[in-house]
């Protein structure tokens, strides 16, 4: 059984509990090579080849960062849901598109029916098959619409425009740095991309850096800033606190390739669109340890740096 198998259950579902879905893997999906190696969730522990990580924290990154699911909403009752049906144009067409998020027996049918659409399917590890569509770009927008299916114009740029910037404070969640004993502190290293042991009372007197800490199965991020201190995910606290860092991004004009180290994946906004640049989840080079996303145009990779407040080189 495969991802797609669990896609088409996700759709009926609607939305769940994280145990409901991890039951729905067990039962669903047979282990999987995922092609690109993964950190853990919180985006730690990069490996050389392969991965470490169970395989149902595998399908929720691969499934949210191509914007068919959505996991553990603040504002919701629930661990899941899935995205409503979508058709995401692809950078600079207005005659094709990405299919995202939910997807039915009954609107598949209705797609391959369709006598003005060209549905291309790609098969590809981690994640279920790419669906393109593609049409006129009138008849695609209508033909879309008939089928319930929402239409997003640039969608890659669209996400970046409305995604906040590392940096923006609006986003940070003030809250205290665990003063009881116990925990396990760890700091990061800006200029080593690396964790280093830290002390929780470096923590609570810190003017700025971002703090990792663990009890037990307990994993928490607390980012220093001018003295303060929030909670924030651990991609954001990473960039918030990292100068501009010269060949920390990479952009490749010609093959259209914007690439970072596995250590460095963008927040989770900024990365669900240079996937959905492609379509595709990102490569991973072994020889230079780097994540490769394809097919992002030049404006999506300059909007990119910016939100993560670096400069790439190409």
């Amino acid at each position: 059984m495969s991802l797609d198998h669990l896609l088409f259950w996700l759709s009926a579902k609607g939305q769940g509990s994280w145990s409901q879905f991890r039951g729905a893997i067990e039962e669903l999906c047979a282990e999987q090579e995922n092609g690109s190696p993964e950190p853990d969730d919180d985006g730690e522990r990069p490996a050389k080849t392969g991965s470490d990580l169970p395989i149902y924290q595998r399908a929720r990154f691969g499934l949210q960062r191509l914007g068919h699911v959505e996991f553990f909403s603040p504002q919701a009752d629930h661990d899941w849901r899935i995205v409503p049906p979508a058709l995401a144009l692809l950078p600079g067409q207005s005659r094709e598109g990405l299919l995202c998020g939910a997807r039915s027996s009954r609107l598949m049918d209705s797609l391959n029916q369709a006598g003005d659409l060209e549905v291309a399917r790609t098969a590809a590890p981690g994640m279920p098959e790419r669906i393109i569509i593609r049409g006129a770009a009138e008849s695609l927008v209508q033909a879309s619409e008939r089928l319930g299916l929402l239409v997003q114009t640039e969608a890659p740029m669209a996400i970046l425009s409305a995604a906040p910037g590392v940096r923006d404070q609006a986003t940070w969640i003030r809250m205290r740095i665990p003063e009881t004993p116990g925990w396990t502190v760890h700091r990061f290293s800006p200029s080593r991309l690396s964790w280093t042991e830290s002390a929780s009372m470096d923590a609570l007197h810190a003017r700025t850096g971002l703090f990792r800490f663990v009890m037990g199965h307990q994993r928490f991020y607390y980012l220093r800033w001018r003295g303060r201190s929030y909670r924030v995910p651990v991609q954001v606290g990473k960039y918030a606190v990292m100068r501009k860092k010269r060949g920390l991004l990479t952009f490749d004009a010609e093959s259209r390739t914007l690439s970072v180290p596995l250590m460095c994946r963008p927040p989770l906004l900024i990365e669900r669109a240079l996937v959905l640049c492609s379509g595709l989840l990102p490569s991973f080079d072994g020889a230079s340890g780097r994540v490769e996303y394809g097919s992002v145009p030049p404006e999506a990779a300059r909007l990119a740096a910016q939100l993560l407040r670096q400069e790439f080189a190409g």
